[in-house]
């Protein structure tokens, strides 16, 4: 297990000092776990809405990398229709581009991340984790020990910020003196953060998918690639040779690798949660923030369809149950 180090921000802060937000919370019933995977998880908006909707409880939110983007917002009170509303502003073709802020020369990274940051803070301010509706923990790893380290404390903004800064694409972020990236090294699906607290039920939605997964989605391409007459061929020459992106270039494989390394942790996690929800989709892509309405409606599907075992987990408030192992469910779509 990775180990858990909880960071204050700002000068007062004194290391090994401890904190009320590590205190046990024997109270929190039902917890949610929010994974990475950039716009596919943008999939956990949806879910957010079903679990409104039917009223199902939400005591406390852990959430890393785009699982803590939208973990943040929704501890800070906006509910699933505002944050639908948010994830749509940049559904355009080229408003994506307001979240890029290249590094030149990319010595540390591509993107600074902090326009992320600056348009995460329009929504939610200056706001610190005392300021939030419900408990919420953000995941990140610390860059020169690897550690998983959980903020529970200061400026809610700058954690997310470092829990989204994809090694490699995105320049580190210094907080306090130290030096973080992506929390989805350490720890993709935050289940472990939530039993740690001593929440009783833990609904994971995990927007992974599994290399068998792929593999069958890989295969649909190849079938469908066959079936296509062979048009456009000088635009996908032109794409392969410009687009650092497109398969098998650079950044491609440098993601691919990554998300490869997050796999087997997030399907470690997803053991030990109570109910897993998998919202995928063989046309889904990381990068992908100009569709937001398609995760939505996917997140929104799975959650759908296993909203009974949503809500038996939600009446499950026996804390001396025994913990069985995670009911894993997935969504598909071609």
């Amino acid at each position: 297990m990775n180990a858990v180090v909880t960071r204050r921000f700002g000068p007062e802060a004194q290391e090994g000092e401890p904190s009320s937000s590590q205190s046990s919370h024997e109270n929190q019933v039902l917890g949610l776990a929010l994974s990475s995977g950039g716009a596919k998880g943008l999939a956990h908006i949806g879910v957010i809405q079903v679990l409104e909707e039917n009223a199902i409880p939400i005591d406390v939110v852990a959430g890393c990398s785009m699982g803590a983007y939208i973990a943040a917002v929704w501890a800070r009170g906006y509910d699933g229709e505002q944050m639908e509303r948010l994830a749509r502003e940049i559904e355009g073709r080229w408003s994506w581009l307001s979240l890029i802020d290249p590094v030149f020369p990319p010595r540390a990274g591509f993107i600074r991340g902090q326009a992320v940051k600056k348009r995460l803070k329009k929504s939610i301010g200056e706001a610190e984790f005392a300021d939030t509706v419900r408990p919420l923990r953000i995941i990140a790893t610390n860059l020169s020990t690897l550690e998983r380290v959980v903020f529970s404390e200061g400026e809610v903004a700058a954690a997310v910020h470092a829990s989204c800064a994809i090694p490699g694409l995105c320049v580190p972020v210094e907080i306090g003196g130290d030096t973080y990236i992506d929390g989805g090294i350490t720890d993709p699906l935050p289940v472990d953060v939530l039993r740690d607290m001593g929440v009783q039920r833990i609904l994971a939605v995990n927007a992974i998918p599994t290399p068998a997964y792929l593999g069958c989605c890989r295969e649909m391409e190849r079938e469908q690639a066959e079936l296509r007459p062979k048009r456009g061929w000088l635009l996908a020459a032109l794409n392969r040779h410009l687009n650092y992106f497109a398969r098998g270039n650079i950044l491609n494989n440098l993601l691919n690798a990554f998300y490869g390394a997050q796999t087997r942790v997030a399907e470690i996690a997803s053991q030990k949660a109570d109910l897993v929800l998998r919202p995928l989709a063989c046309d889904a892509h990381w990068h992908d923030f100009t569709h937001p309405a398609k995760y939505i409606a996917l997140g929104r599907r799975i959650a759908e369809e296993h909203l009974d075992e949503i809500k038996s987990l939600a009446r499950t408030k026996d804390s001396s149950d025994e913990h069985h192992p995670a009911h894993i469910t997935m969504a598909t779509a071609a």
